[in-house]
């Protein structure tokens, strides 16, 4: 399964996509928010690395190989117990998946359900009891900064590396190639900023 947002795809994609001649398969859930989804949605272009890229390629999707299962499957998956359980928490999904699914299952099979937040605490005995909600630490705050810090420095370093290769180069005029450093340095000075809250912490 792969959602199309960082790593190497993206530079395939912007060499690609523009050609009526390619096709390109996407295999497997894209989730919102990325460049892949968007393609799969129909968008007749995007922009890639700063640069506006036509969906010219022939778009394919097969939803057959994700590794999750939908919500019909869900649903079947609840109706098969003989003895159904007393409750049924979801932890895993998209928000709007989730509610959605909680309505079909509360409308289905008359079982409650409950979509659990960040940090509560529920007692299982009999009927689930929310019994404490833990604050975020800041030892947890810190961590989410780094790996979001780690995630914008693998997708800059992709940028960079598109920018100053001598096939990425060459789709650049002077003009446009001075805006795309200033870009970059931009984002490079916003990274400094990150470093300097999880070094002030």
């Amino acid at each position: 399964m792969v959602c199309v947002k960082f790593g190497r795809i993206k530079h395939h994609l912007k060499h690609n996509l523009w050609n009526p001649n390619n096709t390109i398969l996407f295999v497997g859930y894209q989730a919102p928010g990325t460049l892949g989804r968007t393609i799969v949605d129909g968008a007749e272009k995007v922009k890639i690395f700063g640069e506006e890229i036509s969906v010219n390629a022939r778009i394919e999707y097969i939803e057959g190989y994700s590794g999750h299962a939908d919500q019909e499957w869900l649903l079947n998956f609840v109706y098969s117990f003989i003895k159904k359980p007393k409750h049924i928490f979801l932890v895993h999904g998209e928000p709007e998946g989730q509610a959605v699914l909680k309505e079909k299952i509360i409308e289905n099979v008359n079982i409650p359900v409950t979509i659990p937040k960040f940090g509560e605490k529920y007692n299982l005995e009999d009927v689930p009891k929310l019994e404490s909600v833990i604050e975020r630490s800041k030892k947890l705050e810190n961590k989410q900064l780094r790996v979001d810090l780690l995630n914008q420095i693998d997708k800059l370093r992709d940028e960079i590396q598109d920018v100053t290769s001598s096939e990425g180069l060459k789709d650049f005029s002077k003009e446009d190639a001075e805006q795309e450093i200033n870009v970059l340095t931009n984002k490079v000075e916003d990274l400094k900023d990150m470093i300097k809250k999880i070094l002030n912490k």
